[in-house]
C-alpha cells in the first residue's frame, strides 16, 4: 500500500484539484492521510465531502495550528503504506503516478518530500512507456464499458418510476405557467464561501427565472439534498456532482471541467447544457438524453462601465493561483511589463510588488475591469482544449473592457475579434505595446464587445435559450 500525507491549511481553492487527482489514479492500492492544521476557510467542510465520497480518504484536524513538521509526523504516525508520499494540498499526481512508484518501489519505505514532487512527476513521465500506459488505458476502459452498460439499465429503470410527475413540469413550461414551478439551482459552492464565482453565477441565474415568474432557490452542496418540494433541480456542474432526484426533472449546465464528468453522470439527467458548442456537439453523439450547447454568459446590472481613477490599472489580472504558476502571469512578466494582481496564493510565485490585493468583491469588480487598460484573462487546460470560453470574457467585455486572453479557438468567431488573443511570449509582449499605445483602436475594440455581449449573452438571453430547449425536445419520460 501506498501512503499519501497531504498538509493542508486553508486551501479550499486547491484541495479538490489535489484529491480528485488522486481518486482517478490507475492504481488503486492507496491511503490518503489528509492533515487539516486548523483551517478557518471551507476546507474542512470540502475534506469531509471527499471522504464520504472515497473510503480510501482520512482526515485528521488539527485544534490549533501545528505547522509543517508536526503535521507530517502526525500522518506518518498514523498512515499504513509501505511506501510513503508527501504532499502538499495545493499539488497534484498525474494519473500514473502512483502505478508508476509501485514498479520503482514495490517493498520498500520510500519517503518523497512534497519539494521534490514536480521533478518525481517528470521522472515518471519520462521513464513510464507508452505501452504500458496503453496497457492500463484499455484495462480502465473495458472496467468503465461494464460499469457504464449496467448502471445505463439502472438510471433508465430509475428514471421510469419518476416519469409520471415529469410530464406534468413539462406542460406547466410548455404553456409558461411559470409561477407553478420551483427550481432549485444547485450551485457547487461550500456552505460560507460568499467569495464564490458559483454563488454570483447562481444569484444572476435566479434572477433572471425570477423575471419569468419562476419559484427559485439556490442550494449550496451541503443542502442540495434537503427535503423541499422543487419541481426543476438546475444543476451548475463544475468540480462537484450530483445524484439526481427522478421525481424531478434533472438539468445540467456544464460550465466548466468537462474531464471530469463521465458519460455515465451525463446519462442521469434529463436535459444537458454544455458551455462549449464543440463539446456538445462530442457529447450528443454519445448520450441518450437531450444536450444543447449553452455558453457563459453576464449579468449587465452587475457588470457595467464605470470608471474610478483611484482603482485605475495598466495592465491587471484577477484571480487566485490555483495552486500553479499561471502561464499568462509568467508570459506577461517576461516581457517589459508591470502586472496589479489581485488574487490569493500569489505571494509563493512573483514578487510582492505586483500583488494588490487578496479579494475583490464581486460588486466592485466591474469598476476594476472598467478602470483598466488591458485585462488579463487564462483558461484552466481542459476548458481550453473544449473551447469553454471563460465567464471572465463575458463579465469584462460587458464593462466595456479591452482583454487579451490565451489562445480559445471560438474567440474569433464568438466575440468577432473583440477578444485579443496571444501565442508566444513575444506575440504578448508586441500586443501589449500595441494596444497600451493606440487608445482609440483599444477603445473601438472594447466597445464591439460590450454591444455582442449585451446581445447576445446575457443571462436573461440564456434562460429564454434554456426554456425553448425544453419547449421543442420531445424527452421521453
Amino acid at each position: 500500500m501506498i501512503s499519501i500525507i497531504i498538509y493542508i491549511h486553508n486551501m479550499e481553492d486547491y484541495i479538490h484539484t489535489c484529491l480528485n487527482s488522486l481518486i482517478k489514479q490507475y492504481y488503486e492500492d492507496f491511503e490518503v492521510i489528509c492533515i487539516d492544521d486548523a483551517s478557518t476557510d471551507s476546507t474542512t467542510e470540502i475534506l469531509e465531502y471527499f471522504s464520504k465520497k472515497d473510503s480510501r480518504i482520512k482526515v485528521h484536524k488539527t485544534k490549533t495550528k501545528k505547522g509543517l513538521n508536526y503535521c507530517k509526523n502526525k500522518g506518518l504516525e498514523i498512515s499504513n503504506g509501505e511506501t510513503t508520499i508527501y504532499l502538499k494540498g495545493d499539488e497534484w499526481l498525474s494519473f500514473n503516478t502512483l502505478e508508476s512508484i509501485s514498479h520503482k518501489h514495490p517493498s520498500t519505505m520510500e519517503k518523497i518530500p512534497s519539494n521534490k514532487i514536480s521533478d518525481f512527476r517528470k521522472e515518471i513521465i519520462k521513464t513510464t512507456h507508452e505501452k504500458e500506459i496503453e496497457h492500463y488505458k484499455n484495462i480502465v476502459q473495458k472496467l468503465n464499458k461494464d460499469k457504464i452498460k449496467l448502471n445505463k439499465d439502472k438510471i433508465k429503470l430509475q428514471k421510469k418510476l419518476g416519469k409520471y410527475s415529469k410530464p406534468e413540469i413539462l406542460n406547466k413550461i410548455i404553456n409558461n405557467d411559470y409561477s407553478n414551478l420551483t427550481i432549485a439551482i444547485k450551485s457547487p459552492h461550500p456552505k460560507g464561501t460568499e467569495h464564490w464565482g458559483d454563488l454570483f453565477f447562481s444569484i444572476a441565474l435566479k434572477k433572471s427565472f425570477e423575471k419569468l415568474g419562476f419559484n427559485v432557490l439556490i442550494q449550496e452542496r451541503e443542502h442540495w439534498y434537503d427535503e423541499n418540494e422543487i419541481d426543476i433541480a438546475f444543476v451548475l456542474r463544475g468540480l462537484v456532482d450530483y445524484n439526481p432526484d427522478y421525481s424531478n426533472i434533472n438539468i445540467m449546465w456544464n460550465i466548466s471541467h468537462p474531464d471530469m464528468i463521465s458519460i455515465e453522470e451525463y446519462e442521469k439527467y434529463d436535459y444537458i447544457f454544455i458551455s462549449s458548442e464543440k463539446y456538445a456537439n462530442k457529447i450528443k453523439n454519445k448520450v441518450d438524453t437531450n444536450v444543447s450547447s449553452l455558453l457563459q454568459c453576464t449579468d449587465p446590472e452587475v457588470f457595467y462601465p464605470e470608471f474610478d481613477e483611484s482603482i485605475a490599472n495598466e495592465i491587471l489580472f484577477v484571480g487566485v493561483t490555483r495552486g500553479v504558476y499561471r502561464e499568462i502571469i509568467k508570459d506577461t512578466l517576461k516581457t517589459n511589463h508591470d502586472i496589479s494582481i489581485y488574487g490569493r496564493g500569489w505571494e509563493d510565485y512573483v514578487n510582492e510588488k505586483y500583488i494588490k490585493g487578496l479579494f475583490i468583491p464581486n460588486n466592485e469588480l466591474h469598476k476594476y475591469y472598467s478602470s483598466c487598460k488591458i485585462l488579463l484573462n487564462d483558461h484552466w487546460e481542459d476548458m481550453r482544449e473544449e473551447d469553454f470560453p471563460s465567464n471572465r470574457l463575458f463579465d469584462a467585455l460587458a464593462c466595456g473592457t479591452f482583454v487579451i486572453s490565451d489562445k480559445i479557438s471560438s474567440a474569433d468567431t464568438l466575440f468577432e475579434g473583440s477578444i485579443v488573443t496571444y501565442d508566444t511570449v513575444g506575440d504578448l509582449n508586441k500586443k501589449i505595446n500595441y494596444y497600451l499605445t493606440h487608445e482609440d483602436e483599444r477603445i473601438k475594440i472594447a466597445e464591439k464587445g460590450r454591444e455582442i455581449v449585451l446581445e447576445n449573452h446575457t443571462f436573461d438571453k440564456r434562460v429564454s435559450e434554456i426554456l425553448s430547449f425544453l419547449k421543442k425536445v420531445n424527452c421521453n419520460f
